[in-house]
């Protein structure tokens, strides 16, 4: 069971999400240095939207149809199909979690340290903002996505079991 293809509206609001996490990252990292939240940014999109798509997305039963992010349907425009039993033993698969953690982890320890040299009310309300999306995303945002996933029973990153 699961969903063939996730709803339009899902896809449409689980990017609106990751791209504020990206964007709430990329104003941390600039708060620090300009040059340093730009290669933050550069470097997030360049991991998560080429690198992970090409590792993981390829080999998922999502290839080409609308998963939870949609990027089953990037992956298809990018790369080219994998073997479905290829997945669990992908690089991307191991390396996702390093990539999405730092993604939210490098800008919330730019974020503490601007809080220590001086605490402003947008540092602090950005250092929430991550913290809050890193536990949705990493709990009942992940668990959700994953018990509607047709690979859930076969993904050996799945919340869903």
């Amino acid at each position: 069971a699961g969903l063939e293809e996730y709803p339009a509206g899902t896809v449409v609001l689980s990017n609106v999400l990751f791209a504020s996490v990206l964007a709430a990252g990329a104003i941390a990292c600039w708060r620090v240095a300009p040059a340093f939240g730009v290669g933050y940014l550069v470097v997030s999109v360049a991991l998560v939207y080429g690198l992970l798509r090409g590792l993981v997305c390829t080999r998922c039963y999502y290839y080409g149809k609308r998963c939870g992010a949609g990027w089953g349907l990037l992956a298809a425009v990018l790369f080219g199909r994998r073997p479905l039993e290829e997945f669990n033993e992908s690089p991307g698969v191991r390396l996702a979690p390093l990539v999405y953690g730092l993604a939210v982890l490098v800008p919330m320890v730019a974020l503490a340290v601007l809080i220590v040299q001086q605490a402003t009310t947008a540092v602090v309300i950005l250092f929430a903002f991550l913290l809050g999306m890193s536990f949705y995303s990493s709990g009942p945002g992940r668990r959700r996505a994953c018990s509607d996933c047709r690979m859930r029973l076969f993904c050996k990153g799945s919340a869903a079991k």
